[in-house]
């Protein structure tokens, strides 16, 4: 486990920690924190991120109308009834003994990086934005981004989500998506980012974008060092690097972006599974690994209920078992062949 994850581990149970309801065993945890703090200097800039953290936890039942009672029984329900589910949680690197999985949903929720970002939108917003160069951008659910513009280069690390953004020309600086598995430096104006856990897929609405991807399991004399993406034309990037272009309608895809709906060719369920957790109240549970062999394609509208989705889901593909966890938690998996 890396050094950062570490510390987002170490933050996530302080949160939970301090969340407790015996006044004098948090007052006990407070004075922990505080010492924790002393020894930890260099982590400070973490903080303000957690207070944020602890106040989004501590709003979450107003904000969405959930009774704080229901949250408790939801989860008490899963660590009763679906051992499988904590068999799935337990492989996570933000579990470990003494984390519930309350505190785990929670953390999943709102992860840490997401607070410290530059802009943000929350559950099933998005929002518009003009950028201090003047490029205009909008954030779909979810999704956050964090700036660094210096005085030779504008990049934008988006951090997680989807974003669409209109490039404002600067001879002089370059513009540069970068997300986990590549950058995506702008020699035109209007594309898409699409972000999933494990990939990120570019779109291409106007002119050109070079991809260069960060990292490939492929020889380095066999990795291409970038791709030029044009108009209509589509290109995901993973862990084994570039992948093939392809052609897309470009009207249809600004047409699906503007009425939030997902477009799907061949996406892993499991990348489908991640953005309508960004969509909903509601948590979908599943492993990653399992579900990313499963590709869907289609149109998906995030507008319709949830579960409707999954029924169709479901119909599709037929080994797919979703089961209700409480009112707030789906458990997604493929079906034992025993069953």
């Amino acid at each position: 486990m890396g050094h950062d994850q570490n510390i987002q581990r170490d933050i996530a149970l302080w949160v939970i920690r301090l969340n407790c309801d015996d006044p004098v065993e948090r007052l006990q945890i407070q004075q922990e924190f505080e010492q924790w703090k002393a020894e930890h200097p260099e982590h400070v800039h973490h903080f303000e991120a957690l207070k944020n953290f602890n106040t989004e936890m501590q709003n979450l039942p107003h904000q969405h109308s959930i009774n704080a009672q229901t949250i408790q029984y939801t989860f008490d329900a899963i660590e009763k009834e679906q051992p499988n589910i904590l068999e799935i949680l337990s492989k996570t690197t933000f579990i470990l003994a003494g984390i519930s999985c309350l505190g785990y949903l929670f953390y999943a929720y709102f992860p840490l990086q997401y607070y410290t970002a530059d802009y943000r939108t929350g559950i099933a917003e998005s929002r518009n934005l003009t950028l201090p160069d003047g490029s205009s951008i909008t954030l779909s659910a979810k999704s956050a981004i964090k700036l660094d513009y210096t005085s030779t280069e504008r990049r934008i690390h988006l951090i997680q989500g989807d974003l669409y953004i209109d490039v404002a020309k600067d001879a002089t600086r370059p513009l540069v998506v970068q997300t986990t598995q590549a950058d995506f430096q702008a020699l035109g104006t209007q594309f898409i980012v699409n972000r999933y856990p494990t990939s990120s897929t570019l779109s291409m609405l106007h002119s050109k974008v070079k991809v260069s991807a960060h990292h490939s399991s492929l020889p380095a004399l066999q990795r291409p060092p970038s791709q030029v993406v044009a108009m209509g034309e589509q290109i995901n990037i993973n862990q084994q690097g570039l992948g093939k272009v392809e052609h897309i309608n470009p009207a249809s895809v600004k047409i699906a972006w503007q009425q939030h709906q997902i477009l799907a060719n061949d996406l892993p369920l499991s990348d489908l599974l991640s953005r309508l957790n960004a969509y909903y109240d509601s948590y979908i549970i599943f492993d990653q690994d399992s579900l990313s062999e499963i590709k869907v394609t289609g149109v998906i509208n995030t507008q319709q209920d949830l579960n409707a989705t999954l029924r169709l889901l479901k119909t599709q593909y037929p080994q797919i078992d979703f089961i209700q966890v409480g009112k707030f938690v789906t458990y997604a998996r493929i079906k034992n062949l025993s069953e």
